[in-house]
């Protein structure tokens, strides 16, 4: 009875310790899909409102002796001050889809549909950036053509298919803000028919669509981050990360082999010892000689800068490797020998097989510690092309432009992929750890 109630007191233990664990990442994924006003609600919360769908029908057969050219540009312009007028006028009723229709003689003959993080993008970094939210900002020249041409839209005067799934509109709770907002505030052209509120969850997981295509929107003269965005960052980080690992596994067995069956003892413990100092060194201490010595060679801002650092073999997994090497029984070695076998046959087909334990060690913990690093590559490149994830994520935060849930979104984002991989070589890495004789 003792013994099962200790145990279940261990797991209510464990559980509230994970749960503080693991708060933080889940207050960062639920601000990220709140809007960015109920982010700074007081008390806070921890789950996000319901996402809310938005319609507006208007009509504009009193606009039918107009030609397709002026039609479209009045319900151009009443696209633009629905939506925009709805998602920053009404900011507690949590708006992330704005879809609008426009009729003519009980037909559908314009709809467009837009997410609320593309309307926030488009105010922050595209069409009204940096600009107030009103009728004469909205409709200044030809920007509410531009920002209708960007968000998209379906039109024909002769009538649309009703292919979206449009139901009936009709005069509910939120009619009466839409309708003093529009034909008070906003003066459009046409008339407000009625309006329909859906609920759709699915609409905050929507939100990181937006998130990753952030940086095209801030960074539009680079012809790479306009075209691919975040996406370009997750490969740097990719190449300098796998880079590492082979570089890592790779000369860090090479550096400990003789060491370990070349050497005599003496001179190997004079070099391992020689290894592990060079990990004593803070990095603070040879970052501007370093610095200056890569810009002199020509490694700055580019790929070379990123990469050649790596080739430095990193003095515990030498240490690692050394202590693995020195564990394999003699014979093995001195067989190989007998037949004649190299130096290099016995590194490739002794050692190197039976250090998969030692290789699965270096690779993860290299992909750790170059994953969410920051500081050298933030140094050496100034082109947003070359900008791995942390620095990216640094930059854009920096952006006063930027909200705070777009922030937060490429923050998931960045974490999920070491998340993800450590939860799916869990297994592998206990098996690591407990084959290679070191306590986890």
């Amino acid at each position: 009875m003792k013994k099962s109630s200790l145990t279940i007191t261990s797991y209510i233990v464990s559980i509230l310790f994970a749960l503080l664990i693991l708060y933080p990442l889940i207050y960062i994924i639920s601000n990220s899909m709140k809007d960015n006003v109920k982010i700074y609600d007081i008390p806070p919360k921890l789950l996000p409102d319901t996402a809310q769908s938005l319609t507006i029908e208007m009509d504009y057969s009193a606009f039918e002796h107009l030609t397709d050219e002026q039609l479209l540009d009045k319900i151009q312009q009443d696209q633009i001050l629905a939506m925009f007028s709805s998602v920053y006028e009404l900011t507690r009723d949590s708006l992330f889809e704005l879809k609008f229709v426009g009729t003519m003689n009980g037909e559908d003959i314009f709809y467009s549909r837009a997410h609320r993080m593309k309307l926030e993008l488009e105010k922050d970094t595209g069409v009204y950036a940096n600009a107030s939210i009103n009728r004469k900002v909205l409709l200044y020249e030809d920007r509410y053509i531009r920002a209708s041409n960007k968000i998209g839209y379906t039109f024909d005067r002769n009538g649309i298919q009703k292919a979206h799934n449009i139901t009936t509109v009709e005069k509910d709770e939120i009619y009466d803000k839409v309708s003093k907002n529009l034909a008070d505030k906003y003066e459009t052209n046409g008339v407000l028919k009625g309006t329909k509120v859906k609920k759709n969850n699915l609409l905050l997981l929507e939100s990181f669509i937006y998130y990753f295509q952030l940086p095209s929107w801030m960074y539009p003269k680079n012809e790479v981050v306009a075209k691919y965005s975040f996406l370009i960052f997750i490969i740097n980080t990719l190449i300098v990360v796998s880079w590492a690992i082979i570089t890592q596994v790779v000369l860090g067995a090479i550096t400990a082999f003789p060491l370990s069956r070349m050497l005599s003892k003496k001179a190997a413990n004079f070099w391992l010892l020689f290894f592990l100092g060079t990990t004593m060194i803070p990095f603070v201490s040879v970052m501007i000689p370093q610095f200056t010595m890569f810009k002199r060679l020509g490694f700055y801002d580019n790929y070379w800068a990123l990469l050649v650092p790596h080739l430095l073999p990193y003095g515990f997994f030498v240490y690692l490797y050394k202590g693995f090497f020195d564990r394999i029984p003699s014979s093995l070695f001195e067989a190989a020998r007998i037949d004649g076998a190299s130096n290099l046959y016995t590194f490739t087909k002794i050692c190197m097989p039976l250090s998969k334990p030692i290789i699965s060690i270096v690779a993860l913990q290299t992909f750790l510690s170059n994953w969410s690093d920051f500081f050298w590559a933030w140094m050496v490149t100034e082109r947003q092309n070359l900008w791995t994830l942390n620095v990216a994520l640094y930059n854009i935060s920096q952006n006063k432009a930027v909200k705070q849930n777009f922030v937060m979104g490429l923050s998931v984002l960045t974490i999920l992929p070491v998340l993800f991989l450590t939860v799916i070589f869990s297994k592998h890495i206990k098996a690591s750890l407990a084959s290679s004789g070191i306590k986890g």
